[in-house]
């Protein structure tokens, strides 16, 4: 009965060590954010999703639908594990920082979504999702999703002002 006890211990030990269905999933571990980034990139890559990773290491830039999103994991030994989601929309023309002020202000209230800023003339948002460990294919890109349904957010909150130039050609009737 010992040995019994043993070998269900060591094969479940053994399958909570694996990755969940081979690379179903990625686990990030430990502090080094320049390490998960890379581990992020190779995985997104194997998944076949258009990836480059940024000038600082720090990062992925994915590529969808004519949209660059940045993703940075951020890792903590002690803490909750998250990955920082950035995207950045120019203004249109004729439009200044002034305009994209005044839209982020409006936006920060219209919507509990993340952060809108404004960064070296153009508006940033930056959201983030929250893991412990381990990120699955399926998480990450339900995250590019949600952030596809919050820019139709963004262009319904721009409106008719039209300030900046988004990938969506209108913002569809919701």
């Amino acid at each position: 009965m010992h040995r019994l006890t043993l070998a269900l211990a060591l094969i479940i030990v053994s399958a909570c060590a694996a990755p969940m269905g081979g690379r179903h999933s990625l686990q990030l571990e430990g502090s080094d954010d320049a390490a998960a980034a890379t581990a992020l990139e190779d995985y997104l890559r194997q998944a076949g999703q258009p990836v480059e990773l940024s000038s600082d290491a720090l990062g992925v830039f994915v590529y969808r639908r004519g949209m660059a999103t940045l993703l940075t994991p951020v890792l903590q030994n002690e803490g909750l594990d998250r990955i920082v989601a950035t995207r950045v929309y120019g203004p249109a023309p004729g439009r200044g920082a002034s305009d994209l002020a005044d839209l982020a202000a409006r936006l920060n209230a219209s919507l509990n979504v993340g952060v809108f800023s404004v960064e070296q003339g153009a508006l940033a948002f930056q959201t983030q999702l929250g893991f412990v460990d381990r990120v699955s294919r399926e998480e990450l890109l339900a995250l590019l999703d949600w952030l596809d349904s919050v820019e139709v957010a963004i262009a319904t909150v721009d409106g008719d002002d039209g300030t900046l130039s988004l990938t969506w050609p209108t913002a569809p009737e919701l």
